[in-house]
């Protein structure tokens, strides 16, 4: 259980690395065949982006939060009182 807990934090947060990098590297990237002005698919795109980084951020909190719990649980159950 702790050991995949770990692996989705990791994940999560290469993921949001990953989010984050494009958001402030790429934010005047255009699409191949667009119809649409620039703007509102700029708009449109960014507000996706954040959305799964701020989904991104929570998983990882969540995450680790759990991680800490049961490690505290388990040496909490292992000391003698």
């Amino acid at each position: 259980m702790l050991n995949r807990l770990v692996y989705l934090v990791m994940a999560g947060t290469m993921t949001l690395v990953g989010l984050t990098f494009i958001l402030h590297y790429f934010s005047d990237v255009l699409p191949l065949a667009s119809t649409e002005p620039q703007l509102v698919w700029r708009f449109e795109m960014a507000f996706l982006l954040t959305a799964a980084q701020w989904t991104a951020l929570s998983v990882v909190t969540l995450g680790w939060i759990a991680v800490v719990v049961i490690t505290w649980k388990s040496m909490r159950t292992r000391t003698p009182m």
